[in-house]
């Protein structure tokens, strides 16, 4: 089961990096605003490994635990990741960077977040119809966010790119090797799930934490590829939609779990889930609140992003222990 998740793993790296890449180029190939695709399209593509990953877990092995798991926890190492990030390579972001109108992703994120929050609540002795009622607004919210966020129009961090170089394929090409690159990951998913529930069944570990830490780090491998290598290009705009727009689709992702699942799928979300869920929230807020800070003046010292990566820790000592 180790060695399916290690492959599954390896898989999910390097397709999701070469996908990552590809939608790139396409952005200037279609001339969109590299925001908007760090946002929507990077964070689909990156989102590929949570969404098979997930639905997999839920719909294939009947385990919702990890597939729950696997989205809140990947949303707690995108944003870990996005810290890890700012501190590596944090001196080459300007002034200006830390204004960039990206951020919107990451409203949205808590937005949605703290409509999970809610649902989870009112889901939890509430029939299969009821639930379907928040899956719609779930999947509404995601749409209509991302109409808005593409009529914000270009920022002049566009220019900042994971390329320096224009593509040299035609459009497409491009969708043609997207297809097949997704079609890798959506096998290496399918695998990954089925190693996960192996292990979670087979060890003393819990589903909630195979899923929210082994899983959920194995599915956002793109995430930090794509984010390292942007950082490195000081394109603090890009990374961020690119890790909030990730986010808000991997919460999308749960409405379509629910869908596929026989039951109530928020009925079957447990405490600690839940707990991993405000983790989330309160992540993202310490690094907003930061980012208002670095917009004003230039930090050296990113109290924010180490204060996110203590709770990071912190949040799974506390899982590995419930």
């Amino acid at each position: 089961m180790w060695s399916r998740f290690v492959l599954a793993s390896l898989v999910i790296f390097f397709a999701g990096r070469y996908l990552s890449d590809l939608a790139d180029e396409t952005a200037d190939l279609t001339g969109l605003s590299k925001g908007f695709i760090g946002a929507l399209i990077l964070g689909i593509i990156t989102s590929l490994p949570e969404l098979i990953g997930t639905i997999s877990a839920v719909a294939y092995k009947s385990n919702p635990d990890l597939g729950v798991g696997n989205i809140f926890g990947s949303n707690l190492f995108n944003i870990a990741i996005l810290s890890l990030a700012i501190i590596l390579f944090g001196s080459k972001v300007d002034g200006n960077g830390w204004k960039w109108r990206s951020n919107f992703s990451a409203y949205l994120s808590i937005s949605l977040s703290a409509f999970l929050v809610m649902l989870i609540g009112m889901c939890s002795i509430s029939q299969k119809s009821s639930a379907v009622w928040g899956d719609i607004f779930i999947l509404s919210f995601y749409m209509i966010g991302m109409w808005i966020y593409a009529r914000q129009g270009s920022d002049e961090t566009d220019a900042q790119g994971i390329h320096e170089k224009k593509p040299g394929r035609s459009l497409r090409a491009n969708m043609l090797l997207i297809l097949v690159s997704g079609s890798l990951v959506v096998a290496a998913g399918v695998l990954l799930a089925d190693a996960c529930d192996d292990i979670a069944r087979n060890t003393h570990l819990t589903s909630t934490f195979v899923g929210s830490l082994f899983m959920a780090a194995a599915t956002s491998l793109p995430e930090f590829v794509v984010t390292m290598r942007l950082l490195g290009l000081g394109n603090i705009g890009m990374a961020t939609g690119n890790i909030f727009g990730s986010n808000l689709m991997n919460l999308t992702i749960i409405a379509l779990a629910d869908l596929v699942y026989a039951q109530n799928i928020y009925s079957a979300i447990t405490t600690a889930q839940v707990v991993t869920l405000g983790a989330g929230i309160l992540m993202s807020g310490i690094f907003l609140s930061g980012t208002l800070i670095k917009a004003k003046k230039k930090v050296l010292l990113h109290v924010d992003s180490i204060g996110i990566l203590v709770l990071y820790l912190l949040i799974y000592v506390w899982l590995y222990n419930h």
